[in-house]
């Protein structure tokens, strides 16, 4: 029968020996690091005594100062963490004072804990603190018990006895485990310390990563907290950028859109400014003509008579001309300027052929009024037409050499009157015929005596027909003359009112 490896002296003397070595590893946890302990108390400038530290009372709306210090004072690295409740207020704090200014009544737990040797923490120092609402004139209630701070169990000397003697007994039951069954052999007494020793190296190794990655964890979640934070400001911002970039880009609509109107406004004022200033050409080269014809020819009372009354027609048209144009500049706006009335096409034509008349005797041009007499009114703006005759019957004078004839005739066709202005001049080369009705369209036939062409005549006629629902054409040829015609529907249509 094998007898056992051990003695009862030796087991006793291993399970010593392994309560020496695992001692100072479980007593390390303790005093591995120097105590926080609480130096004063202070609120507002009134200093607490020590003997109300375990139930700290204090008043809302007083600032409260906390001192504290470690019990080696050798220790240099050094910062402090402090949290109230569960939110950190503090987290590296240098100094070893704590102010409290904005603590709102109730109970609060303020935890403060020294960080050494750059990881390493303190047990930390706990605080209850209990603030209380001002006095008021009623009684005031009682003031609730204060939670005392929880104690350290690592600080109670039972724990450190129980833990010891828990591993004794643990190793004593391995030894025991061991050695059962097996044949006697001498004890390897060094092997077994330093197993024990790297056992403890290993636990020591672990319990500081597990430390390390504690902390680490601590500052990922502050770090998490303050990327949630930023987050939360850049959405705010994009918003308000989205906000701001809406407005700009209506903003940027509506002046595109003002844009627009002013050069329209700007086109149309311009195109007011040519089409006045050739109406008041036309009538101003009929009274010179009249004013040459007087000077020139012996004419009898009834002749001189016919120039002046055309004279004063023609400086009746100028100053209407005039005063239109002072109205068009003192108006921001351009108002549509056609003004429509049954009116009688061949009233109309008789006062131009009349006006004229002394302008085509200056020239030796034989004028012909042969618009028919039976013509029904139209609606019509009168003052445009009359403009558009005019423009037709002045080119056909103006263009037309010494010894040729003009004449103006009308007729029915369907549900439409047309007015034609033929000549016997030199005719229009095909060329010119496609851009007769252009604006600033200068044709190859020119004056036949000192007047000068704009070029715009013909644009404005093309321009006022067709805002009637009219239309106008040119046929001609060289050698032959020329005929202008326009026609107008009988029967009243919806007018465009584009304005000028």
């Amino acid at each position: 029968m094998l007898k056992h490896p051990f003695s009862g002296t030796t087991i006793i003397i291993t399970a010593v020996l392994m309560f020496l070595i695992s001692a100072p590893l479980i007593y390390s946890q303790k005093k591995a690091l120097p105590e926080l302990k609480l130096q004063a108390v202070q609120e507002g400038n009134t200093q607490i005594p020590e003997d109300q530290w375990q139930s700290l009372k204090f008043t809302k709306g007083n600032p409260v100062y906390i001192t504290f210090a470690l019990s080696d004072s050798k220790v240099k690295s050094i910062y402090y963490r402090v949290m109230l409740d569960t939110e950190i207020i503090e987290p590296n704090l240098i100094e070893n004072l704590v102010t409290l200014k904005s603590l709102s009544a109730g109970v609060h737990l303020l935890k403060i804990t020294a960080v050494i040797d750059g990881g390493n923490e303190s047990e930390p120092l706990t605080l209850t603190l209990d603030v209380k609402e001002p006095p008021k004139a009623q009684p005031v209630q009682e003031e609730p018990k204060k939670t005392e701070a929880k104690q350290n169990p690592f600080s109670n000397p039972l724990f450190f006895y129980c833990a010891a003697g828990l591993c004794i007994f643990q190793l004593i039951i391995i030894v025991l485990l061991l050695l059962r069954g097996k044949p006697q052999k001498t004890v390897d007494t060094s092997a077994i310390e330093a197993e024990l020793k790297q056992s403890k190296e290993e636990y020591i190794e672990v319990y500081n990563s597990h430390k390390r990655l504690k902390e680490e964890l601590k500052d990922l979640k502050e770090y998490n907290d303050y990327l949630k934070k930023q987050k939360s400001d850049l959405e705010a911002t994009i918003k308000n950028l989205e906000t701001v970039n809406v407005n700009l880009i209506e903003q940027k609509e509506k002046l595109v859109e003002s844009k627009r109107q002013l050069e329209l406004l700007h086109t149309q004022k311009d195109e007011l400014y040519a089409m006045a200033i050739h109406d008041i050409k036309n009538p101003l080269s009929a009274m010179r003509g009249y004013i040459e014809l007087l000077n020139s020819y012996d004419l009898n009372a009834a002749e001189q008579h016919e120039i002046m009354a055309s004279l004063v027609s023609s400086s009746e048209n100028v100053v209407k001309l005039t005063q239109s144009m002072c109205t068009i500049i003192a108006k921001e706006r351009p108002e549509p300027t056609l003004k429509f009335s049954p009116t009688s096409m061949k009233k109309i034509i008789d006062e131009i052929c009349n006006q004229n008349i002394s302008y085509a005797k200056a020239k030796s041009i034989k004028l012909f009024n042969k618009s028919s007499v039976g013509l029904p009114d139209i609606t019509m703006d009168e003052v445009k037409i009359q403009e558009v005759i005019e423009n037709l019957v002045n080119n056909a004078i103006k263009y037309g050499p010494p010894e040729t004839t003009v004449e103006v005739r009308t007729f029915i066709k369907g549900n439409f009157l047309t007015v034609e202005v033929q000549d016997t001049g030199v005719g229009i080369p095909e060329a010119d015929l496609k851009k007769a009705f252009q604006k600033g369209a200068v044709l190859t036939p020119k004056p036949t005596g000192v007047e000068q062409s704009s070029g715009l005549g013909l644009w404005i006629v093309k321009r006022i027909i067709e805002e009637h629902n009219g239309k106008v054409w040119v046929n001609s040829k060289i050698g032959s003359g020329s005929t202008f015609g326009f026609e107008l529907p009988m029967e009243a249509r919806d007018r465009k009112t584009t304005m000028y």
